[in-house]
């Protein structure tokens, strides 16, 4: 059976689209920006978090809320569209991109704050990380690597989903007027599937047919320590330290696999693998340090610096994000932001196999809020763009250029009580 396979994994594009490519995305740690304000502002809030989503950025931040407060991001329409440029050879000259795209609503986060004895206690929830696809691709007179053959029909059906979840508590308390500490922990959870059929006719009437099936969970927890200090009237700076310690983790991959005959595939041979691990993946260190200059009540300015440790399985990644909010009236806010999403992967090198993707991404966001007396609506979008390298045909030497696209809109809504 390996032979068999072995020997037309490097004659056929039949196993091109790997379940490398699959999942949702572990070489970026930034694929969403959880919060209302906060994602308006390109994630830089590690020195504001006075909301709720200040549970997610540095919890320190919330024991610097006014009243109690509810926040809730009820829709997030998100939408993203990877393209391997070029990867495809076609019989007639010129080749063909293979793109994946994912779509679908998501409750970006929720969270509450309310006092509680000498300090403010929270509660959040957070999507970190969501792909859903569903896709059927035909691709008609493709170049194979057999002499005088070509594939005449490539079939492929996609259906994957693969979200993370951030539930949990926390608490801040404010020493005095110049610094406060705050905590979160949160539950880490991670459920997922992918799930591939492919299917090639050959110009000379044989056939190749897989069928993929990979279902996964973890579970772990995340601890996010924070500190606030105001230094000086109008600045604030913030600091965290974060990682997820994962508890469990399983992973169930099933294939099924019938080859051409020339290959010494019979009618009835098919050949079915399953296999399960449960590998822990080792996640990093996260190190945040924020700052805000408020030079007028209706204006602020503010950035963040994050540092995420080498692993294992990761390098190590340093991103910035930059924001700013202005409000034109008592009524309305606007703001904006740009964030990077580097990739945790090494820069592929030239004449290497099956090395992971490498993309780096660029994001701007932008967002307008309408306040009333004890509540708030926010309109807002966040749009990233990357481009990198990657390599999906297992075995082979090959490189291709990869686009990234990711666009996400979101309501929010906020009350004071």
């Amino acid at each position: 059976m390996r032979k068999r396979q072995e020997k037309l994994s490097k004659l056929l594009l039949g196993l091109l689209f790997s379940f490398g490519v699959a999942s949702a995305d572990e070489f970026h740690y930034r694929n969403f920006l959880p919060g209302d304000r906060a994602g308006s502002m390109g994630g830089a809030y590690t020195a504001i978090s006075d909301d709720p989503a200040g549970a997610f950025y540095n919890p320190a931040g919330l024991a610097l809320t006014i009243g109690n407060k509810l926040s809730i991001n009820v829709n997030a329409f998100h939408l993203s569209e990877k393209s391997y440029l070029k990867v495809l050879p076609k019989t007639t000259g010129g080749t063909e991109d293979w793109t994946l795209r994912s779509s679908g609503l998501i409750p970006n986060f929720f969270g509450l704050t309310q006092k509680f004895g000498p300090g403010v206690a929270g509660f959040s929830y957070g999507v970190t990380d969501s792909i859903s696809r569903r896709q059927e691709q035909v691709f008609y007179n493709i170049v194979s690597a057999i002499p005088g053959v070509y594939i005449q029909r490539y079939v492929i059906n996609i259906n994957d989903e693969d979200k993370t979840y951030n539930i949990g508590p926390s608490y801040a308390i404010e020493i005095n007027d110049r610094l406060a500490f705050g905590a979160t922990l949160y539950f880490h959870y991670r459920n997922g599937r992918i799930i591939r059929n492919q299917l090639l006719n050959l110009s000379n009437g044989e056939f190749e047919w897989s069928n993929g099936y990979v279902s996964f969970d973890e579970y772990g927890i995340k601890p996010i320590l924070g500190t606030m200090i105001t230094p000086v009237d109008k600045v604030s700076l913030g600091l965290t330290l974060s990682k997820t310690y994962l508890l469990h983790s399983k992973r169930r991959t099933q294939v099924t696999y019938r080859g051409i005959s020339s290959n010494n595939y019979g009618v009835n041979d098919v050949d079915f693998n399953l296999t399960e691990d449960n590998k822990k993946r080792e996640l990093p260190y996260e190190v945040k340090f924020g700052m805000a200059y408020f030079p007028t009540p209706t204006f602020l300015i503010a950035g963040d610096v994050l540092y995420y440790t080498k692993t294992d399985d990761y390098e190590s990644v340093i991103n910035w994000s930059l924001g700013t909010e202005y409000y034109p009236t008592s009524k309305i806010a606007l703001r904006a932001g740009f964030y990077t999403d580097f990739a945790n992967t090494p820069s592929i090198k030239a004449g290497g196999k099956d090395q992971r993707e490498n993309i780096d991404r660029y994001g701007a966001t932008f967002g307008i809020s309408y306040f009333t007396k004890n509540s708030a609506i926010t309109l807002g979008a966040v749009y990233a763009y990357g481009t990198g390298k990657a390599q999906i045909i297992p075995g082979r030497t090959a490189v291709q250029k990869v686009r990234e696209d990711t666009i996400t809109l979101f309501l929010g809504a906020s009350y004071s009580y």
